[in-house]
C-alpha cells in the first residue's frame, strides 16, 4: 500500500463516521471489530505519512538524524512499505551509515520485489561500499524489471567505466541504445569509452549522433571539439565549438574553449572577437575580463590588457589572480610604479604570495636595487623552499648585484634540489665566469648543452669563452656555428663567430661576420670595439673611428671602460698624420 493511497483511505473512513467508532451492540460485534480494524490500520497510516512529512522538513534543513529519527517511526507505523526503507536507506547513507543502510535497501527490494528504486538505490550502497558484483547484480534486476529505462544501464556502464573495463561499459550502452535509439546520453557516453580506448573514428561517430538527437548535450559537444583537438583538426574543432555557441548561447564555457583554441593556434584576433562577445552578453562575469585581459596580453596590447584585468577587480576586488596579471602587464607596459603598488596590494591580502615576491624582486633589480631585490627574493625562498626556480631568481639578483661568491652558493642550493636544471646550470656558469673560474664554467656550460642539446646560448657561452683567450679556436668556430643553426639571425653569436675569425686572422671572414652583427645588434657597444679592430685589419681606418664612435655613445655604463676612448683617440691621430696633419695634443674623447 503506498502513502497516497492510504491518506485517500483515510480520509474516506474520517467521511463516513468510521474513523472513530462508539460500542457496538454485541449483535455487531464481528462486523464492528473489522470496521474498527480498519480505521486503526488508517489511522496507522495517516501517522506514518505525517512523520514522514516532518523527516522530510528535517532533511531539506540538513538535520539528517532528526529525519531518520522520525522515518524510523513512520517505518515502526506503516513497517511494509518500501518507499519508507529506501528513503531510510539513502540518509542513512548520507550521515555515514553504510551497513544500516544496506539492511535497509535490502528491506525494500524484499517487501516489493519489482521497485526499481529500492534496487537502484540497494546497487549505489553496494557500489560505494565496493561490493561491485553485487551492485551489478542489482542494477541487471532493475533492467530485467524496467528495460526501456535507461537509469540501471548508465549506471551499470558508469562502474564499468571508473573500473576501466571499458568493453563492459560498451556492452552494456549497446544494449541501452538498442531499446532507446533516440537516447542522446547513450551515444554520448559511447563516445567517451571511445575517447579512453582512442577508437577516434567510432568517437566521432557516436558524438555527432549524440548533438544531432539533442542540440542541448553539452559534455557531448565538448567531447566531440575535444576528438577534433587532439586529431589536429583544428578547423572541424573551431566549427564545432561554434555551432555547440548556436545551440547552447547561454553556455559560456564553449566560446572560452573556442577562445583558447583560437590563442593556441596563434589566432588572437579571431580569439579576441569571440571573447569580446562573450563579454558583452555577460559583462558581470570577471572570468570573461580575465580571459579577454589574456587574450589582449599575448598581442602585447598593454594598456587594453590591464583594463581588461581592472575591470575584472572591479567586478570581484578580491581576485589576487586578476591582481597578479595587472601587475605583470604593468611591468610589460614599463609602470614599473604601478605595478609595485599591485604587488604590494597582493601582499598585504596574502602575506605569504611568493609568487608577487617574485614580481617584485623583478622590479628591484631593473631598478638596479638589487639589495631590495635580493631581500624580497630571499623571503620567497624562505617562504618555499624546495622550488629549485626561486634559487635562480635569487642567485640571479645576487650575481647582478656583484655578490658572486653568494650567487654561486645560491645556485649550488637550487641544483641540490633539482640536479637537471639547465637554468640554474646556465646561470651557474655565467657566474664562475665572472669569478675568473674558466674551467668551472666551461664544465657547468657543457652540462646545459648535455641536458638540453639545442641551448644555443650555451653553445656561444663556450665557444665566446674560448675565443676571448685564445684557446681551441677551431672547436669555438665549430660551437658557435652550432649556435647559429639554432638561431641563425642573432646578432651576439654572429658577432661571437666574427670575433673568432678575428682571433684566427681571418680578418676578411671577420669584418664580414662582425659588418652583420652591427646591423642586428645596434646598440652593443662590444660589438662595434669588435667591428672597429676588424676595420683596422682590413686598412679602414675611417671606417674604424666611425665604429668606435658608435661604441662610445652607447656604452652608458662604461662597460668598455677607457680602452675604447684610447684606441679612438690613437685612430683619429693616425689618420691625420696619414694626411699628413700634426695630432693636437691632450685631445678629448667625446
Amino acid at each position: 500500500m503506498t502513502l497516497s493511497y492510504a491518506l485517500t483511505l483515510a480520509a474516506i473512513l474520517t467521511l463516513t463516521g468510521c474513523a472513530t467508532v462508539s460500542s457496538p451492540p454485541a449483535t455487531e460485534t464481528r462486523p464492528a471489530r473489522a470496521v474498527v480494524a480498519r480505521a486503526v490500520a488508517a489511522d496507522r497510516l495517516a501517522e506514518s505519512y505525517y512523520h514522514f512529512s516532518v523527516a522530510q522538513m528535517h532533511a531539506r534543513a540538513g538535520r539528517m538524524p532528526e529525519a531518520i529519527a522520525e522515518v524510523r517511526v513512520a517505518i515502526q507505523r506503516d513497517p511494509k512499505t518500501a518507499a519508507l526503507w529506501t528513503q531510510l536507506a539513502q540518509w542513512l547513507a548520507r550521515t555515514n551509515q553504510p551497513t544500516e543502510a544496506i539492511a535497509a535497501a535490502q528491506k525494500a527490494v524484499e517487501l516489493e520485489p519489482e521497485n526499481t528504486s529500492a534496487y537502484l538505490t540497494l546497487a549505489e550502497l553496494y557500489r560505494r561500499g565496493r561490493r561491485l558484483p553485487e551492485a551489478e547484480a542489482a542494477l541487471e534486476k532493475v533492467i530485467a524489471i524496467a528495460p526501456q529505462s535507461p537509469d540501471a544501464y548508465l549506471a551499470l556502464a558508469q562502474q564499468h567505466f571508473e573500473q576501466k573495463a571499458y568493453e563492459k561499459a560498451r556492452a552494456v550502452l549497446l544494449r541501452l541504445i538498442a531499446e532507446r535509439p533516440g537516447l542522446a546520453q547513450g551515444y554520448y557516453l559511447l563516445g567517451r569509452i571511445d575517447i579512453e580506448t582512442e577508437s577516434w573514428d567510432e568517437a566521432l561517430t557516436r558524438l555527432k549522433r549524440a548533438v544531432e538527437l539533442d542540440p542541448d548535450q553539452d559534455g557531448a559537444w565538448q567531447a566531440l571539439g575535444y576528438v577534433y583537438e587532439s586529431q589536429k583538426k583544428s578547423d572541424e574543432a573551431i566549427e564545432t565549438y561554434k555551432a555547440a555557441i548556436r545551440a547552447n548561447p547561454d553556455n559560456a564555457a564553449f566560446v572560452e574553449r573556442l577562445g583558447d583554441l583560437l590563442v593556441r593556434l596563434g589566432r588572437f584576433k579571431e580569439a579576441q572577437t569571440e571573447i569580446e562577445q562573450l563579454a558583452e552578453a555577460a559583462p558581470r562575469d570577471p572570468r570573461v575580463w580575465l580571459k579577454l585581459g589574456a587574450i589582449q596580453y599575448e598581442q602585447k596590447s598593454w594598456d587594453a590588457a590591464a583594463a581588461s584585468f581592472r575591470r575584472a577587480l572591479l567586478l570581484e576586488p578580491g581576485n589576487l589572480r586578476a591582481r597578479y596579471f595587472l601587475a605583470t602587464t604593468l611591468m610589460e607596459a614599463g609602470k614599473d610604479d604601478e605595478a609595485k603598488v599591485e604587488l604590494e596590494r597582493i601582499l598585504a591580502a596574502d602575506p605569504r604570495s611568493v609568487d608577487a615576491r617574485v614580481q617584485l624582486g623583478f622590479l628591484f633589480s631593473r631598478a638596479k636595487r638589487y639589495e631590495e631585490a635580493i631581500t624580497v627574493l630571499r623571503e620567497a625562498v624562505n617562504i618555499e623552499p624546495k622550488r629549485p626556480e626561486l634559487f635562480l631568481y635569487l642567485g640571479t639578483a645576487l650575481f647582478r648585484g656583484n655578490q658572486y661568491d653568494r650567487a654561486a652558493d645560491v645556485l649550488g642550493e637550487g641544483l641540490q634540489l633539482d640536479d637537471k636544471s639547465k637554468d640554474l646550470y646556465f646561470q651557474l656558469g655565467v657566474v664562475r665566469e665572472k669569478q675568473q673560474r674558466f674551467d668551472d664554467a666551461i664544465a657547468a656550460f657543457r652540462r646545459v648543452v648535455a641536458l638540453d642539446p639545442k641551448h644555443a646560448e650555451a653553445y656561444n657561452y663556450i665557444g665566446y669563452m674560448y675565443v676571448e683567450r685564445g684557446q681551441n679556436l677551431p672547436e669555438a668556430v665549430e660551437l658557435i656555428q652550432k649556435a647559429l643553426e639554432l638561431d641563425p639571425e642573432n646578432g651576439y653569436f654572429i658577432d661571437s663567430l666574427g670575433w673568432a675569425y678575428y682571433q684566427q686572422g681571418k680578418y676578411a671572414e671577420a669584418l664580414r661576420e662582425l659588418q652583420r652583427a652591427a646591423e642586428r645588434a645596434k646598440d652593443d657597444p662590444e660589438i662595434f670595439d669588435h667591428l672597429a679592430d676588424a676595420y683596422v685589419k682590413n686598412g679602414k681606418v675611417e671606417e674604424a673611428i666611425a665604429a668606435w664612435e658608435k661604441a662610445v655613445s652607447v656604452d652608458k655604463d662604461n662597460r668598455l671602460g677607457d680602452g675604447v676612448k684610447k684606441k679612438l683617440q690613437e685612430a683619429r691621430e693616425k689618420q691625420l698624420r696619414a694626411k699628413g696633419e700634426s695630432p693636437k695634443p691632450n685631445t678629448e674623447t667625446k
